[in-house]
């Protein structure tokens, strides 16, 4: 049935290519790109009142409403009228149209969108038409009384997925019911069709559930929050402050039908066998015992606290799926799987009875004989189970759904078995990441996915079939909420990354194109604006990157921004930027240590702040080097990251070298004899993550590679009284020398000491750019 789909929205799109040709997409404004639209002369005058012939039917009657509510603050009123009459706009069925399938024509005579009988492809016409009216109509502090003129156009669209999701996580920290229904409205613009909701976790309980009553008085709040990340600060710290918060059955219902009234469906997630450290806080009969404590988590981490296989587990959660199945008409019920630890089914007896009664080979097996049996109940009330990927550990339940996040491996393989899958692979989806420089942005989670990255992802890997491509019925983008405490900043994470997928989500990659996307982007800003959106400034913001260029033997420093039609100007070591300052027309090269700063500007107005970067150039950036043993993390410019000229910082370990081994060295190649009198680095200290700094640096040098002079060593001593994580620079120097080839041996922090996490264990070692002067 799925090749069929995909057969049909194809054949859709080719057949309904007519005379005419492509618009320039920056004259209309539409995101995600219409498949197929096509100009026309002149255009349609919206104003006073007009007709609209639609049918009665429930679904047609939600565009109707749909359509009739936004156009309240323009002196347009709509008139309903029989679908058999002549009217202004007609809003009509189409049964041989596919699923979501939409046609739009806007002419100087009127405006015509048709859909099958769903009325879904109705409520995605009318978002692009909205589109093509000024932005100006979403402006709620004033009445919007112009004429709306519309450009006559003719769109013949379909998506590329039939799911197009976004996740949404309260459970980490609760965001109010109108920040729900606000974020349905955003993804109503974008023609998102699926809204994860993620409503339980380690850290809160935040459903409403009549049969027990502890989930949300004791579940749903807890006594303080950490501050920053978990491994940042020596010890953790707290905010203090009380968080707590959930959705009675009643709010539920009514964010279900707004969703349903804009053609969304929601998707509950109630988390296991994992992440149960706020349920098991209720009722921690649900457990496997072994004397703990279990409380509402007050900070993030993967934790033992898991629900015990049991049959009064079984019948708790049950019992709690009955009622989320009440309130959630969604035909897919999301039941997590995700980050399970087996240490507490290690020792549990229980279990350990029950792996031998089942014939059970590991832990493994029993998550998934644990997966399996839920999937069997959810199956029973007529429903479909998804799960996080690791619900393919021992074994696939034969009716789930795979959500891929840790990459595409796991995607893969459940296509392969002929399962259904949604991409979201952490490195392209999760956008709770960073989107800006993380030197200067907001706290994230950690990782960077810049909009661009989101916007050229594709969720069909080459290496499968197009059979097996066709097990791929969508993506998503999540949005963990461990660093996300007010709408605010949860919008700010959100956009404008989720248009770019939406784009991923609907358009066909042949009809992608991120200069055109970027071109509508510019405009659909101001609409956010309109909205009260708090959406990321970056993209009116200068994006500055360094690398050596081979070629000219220089240090190059790029300037870039995504707006379009803009110029960049900037300034050298000087933090005041204007538009009587440079103007940026190639790539900088630098010859020595500098900070540059840019700002975007647009008819001599300034659109963002002024950005800046400092680069580390020097007469090591550049070269090449070999590390014995080789780093076991090197996340950014992999090979050539301790030369890459830029510094790393305390907050993203990204831009670190991590080593496992007690001692590393590091030989530098510097092309030709080079006279060298100082070496400069810095390494990491983070107990948490074992990462503690360089203890002894010894210095040889060799013209050939193969014999090495020493020229000296030295030991470092550290200040550990710091309560956070703390970059230490460290040099060295010594009579001048010349030689092609430094070595710099390094000895890391030994094992971690008494009184920080991880006593006794051996300690890594993080260090980022070398430097020679």
């Amino acid at each position: 049935m799925k090749i069929v789909y995909w057969t049909f929205i194809l054949s859709f799109i080719l057949l309904s290519c007519g005379e005419g040709h492509k618009a320039d997409m920056k004259d209309y404004g539409i995101i995600p790109m219409p498949n197929e639209i096509v100009s026309e002369q002149g255009n349609y005058v919206l104003q006073g009142e007009k007709t609209v012939a639609v049918s009665s039917d429930e679904s047609s009657m939600k565009v109707f409403q749909y359509l009739e509510n936004v156009l309240k603050n323009t002196s347009v009123q709509l008139k309903r009228i029989a679908p058999t009459e002549q009217a202004d706009i007609s809003l009509l069925i189409d049964t041989t149209l596919p699923d979501e399938a939409y046609t739009l024509e806007v002419s100087s005579h009127g405006i015509k969108i048709c859909s099958n009988a769903t009325a879904a492809g109705l409520f995605y016409g009318v978002q692009s038409l909205l589109q093509l009216m000024p932005v100006e109509i979403y402006d709620t502090h004033r009445k919007y009384e112009n004429d709306i003129e519309i450009p006559a156009v003719r769109i013949t669209d379909a998506p590329r997925f039939p799911y197009r999701g976004a996740m949404m996580d309260v459970g980490r920290n609760f965001l109010p019911k109108e920040e729900v229904l606000k974020f349905l409205d955003l993804m109503a613009f974008y023609k998102l069709n699926k809204f994860h909701f993620h409503l339980t976790d380690d850290q809160g309980w935040r459903i409403e559930i009549k049969k027990y009553p502890k989930l949300t008085e004791i579940g749903s709040y807890r006594k303080q929050t950490q501050v920053g990340h978990c491994d940042y600060y020596y010890p953790r710290r707290f905010d203090g402050k009380e968080k707590q918060g959930y959705y009675t059955q009643d709010e539920i219902r009514e964010i279900v039908k707004y969703a349903s009234d804009r053609f969304i469906t929601i998707i509950p997630e109630i988390e296991m066998p994992g992440h149960a450290s706020a349920a098991l806080a209720c009722y921690p009969e649900l457990s496997c015992g072994l004397g703990k404590t279990y409380v509402v988590r007050d900070y993030f981490d993967v934790f033992d606290e898991v629900y015990c296989p049991k049959e009064n587990t079984f019948d708790f959660l049950e019992d709690v799926l009955v009622e989320v199945m009440d309130l959630f008409p969604s035909h897919y019920i999301h039941i997590g799987g995700d980050e399970c630890p087996k240490k507490a089914w290690k020792i549990c007896d229980h279990c350990q009875t029950l792996m031998k009664r089942e014939g059970l080979k590991d832990e493994e097996a029993l998550q998934s004989w644990f997966i399996h049996r839920i999937e069997q109940f959810v199956n029973s009330k007529g429903r479909d189970i998804i799960g996080w990927d690791e619900i393919l550990e021992g074994g696939l339940a034969p009716n789930a759904t795979v959500m891929s996040w840790r990459g595409e491996e796991g995607g893969i393989e459940a296509a392969r078995q002929k399962h259904k899958v949604i991409m979201t692979p952490g490195d392209k989806c999760y956008i709770d990441h960073y989107q800006e420089s993380p030197e200067f942005a907001p706290l994230a989670i950690g990782g960077f996915i810049p909009l661009d990255s989101v916007y050229n992802y594709n969720p069909l890997p080459a290496e499968l079939t197009p059979e097996e491509q066709a097990y791929i019925i969508g993506t998503q983008v999540n949005i963990w909420g461990e660093y996300i405490q007010t709408p605010e900043y949860f919008e700010y994470m959100a956009f404008p990354r989720l248009q770019a997928m939406s784009e991923v989500q609907w358009t066909q990659l042949k009809n992608k194109d991120f200069n055109s996307f970027v071109r509508r982007l510019d405009k659909e800003f101001k609409r956010l604006d309109f909205c009260g959106v708090n959406a990321c400034r970056n993209f009116y913001e200068v994006n500055l990157t360094g690398a050596w260029n081979d070629v000219h033997h220089t240090y190059e420093v790029t300037l870039k921004t995504f707006c379009p039609g803009v110029e960049v100007y900037y300034a050298v070591n000087d933090s005041v930027v204007s538009s009587s300052s440079d103007l940026y027309k190639a790539p900088l090269a630098l010859s020595e240590d500098a900070t540059i700063y840019a700002a975007v500007y647009r008819d001599g107005k300034p659109l963002g702040k002024i950005t800046r970067k400092s680069f580390a150039v020097n007469k090591a950036t550049g070269n090449s080097y070999q590390c014995v043993p080789p780093p076991v993390v090197e996340k950014v410019n992999e090979g050539i990251g301790l030369t890459d000229g830029i510094r790393g910082y305390t907050r993203d370990l990204r831009r670190w070298a991590i080593f496992r081994e007690d001692s590393v060295r590091i030989t530098v190649d510097l092309g030709k004899p080079v006279s060298v009198s100082k070496i400069a680095f810095a390494s990491l200290w983070r107990p948490f993550d074992t990462l503690w700094p360089a203890s002894e640096l010894c210095v040889s040098v060799s013209a050939d590679g193969e014999t090495f002079t020493s020229v000296g060593n030295q030991e470092y001593t550290y200040d550990f009284t710091q309560t956070e994580a703390t970059r230490f620079p460290v040099s060295y120097s010594f009579p001048e020398v010349t030689a092609r080839y430094i070595r710099l041996e390094l000895l890391n922090g030994g094992l971690c000491p008494e009184g920080y996490y991880h006593a006794g264990q051996q300690s890594r070692l993080a260090i980022d750019e070398i430097e020679f002067y």
